[in-house]
């Protein structure tokens, strides 16, 4: 049972991995990049699955990968309290809102440390 497993586990790999490796180039994606005009010397086929594609230079590409870029880039997150906000009261202060509390701060010790 346990050779059996191994075998079919062994054959299914193999079956994967060819058919990653003879995939159809047809379904790669069509891109502008370095153009593929090199040939192997020892066969004579083209080494690059995208033979014929124009440089990747211009305008028009630094315009997309800066389209691109942006979009990965973006902090659209908004907060609601933070409308609220009328006055910053520097670090480590809280800031004054509209419907801040009016209850009067403690400062350190000022009561806190009294014996009776």
């Amino acid at each position: 049972m346990k050779a059996i497993g191994i075998i079919l586990g062994t054959v299914g790999a193999s079956c994967f991995a060819l058919s990653m490796a003879f995939a159809n180039p047809g379904l790669l994606p069509n891109h502008p990049g370095y153009p593929a005009k090199g040939k192997s010397p020892a066969t004579g086929q083209s080494t690059a699955n995208d033979q014929g594609q124009s440089n990747a230079v211009g305008n028009s590409t630094l315009q997309a990968s800066q389209e691109a870029g942006t979009q990965a880039a973006m902090n659209e997150v908004t907060d609601a309290n933070r409308a609220r906000i009328q006055k910053s009261m520097g670090a480590g202060r809280l800031p004054e809102t509209d419907t801040m509390n009016r209850v009067p701060v403690n400062p350190a010790g000022a009561t806190s440390t009294v014996i009776k």
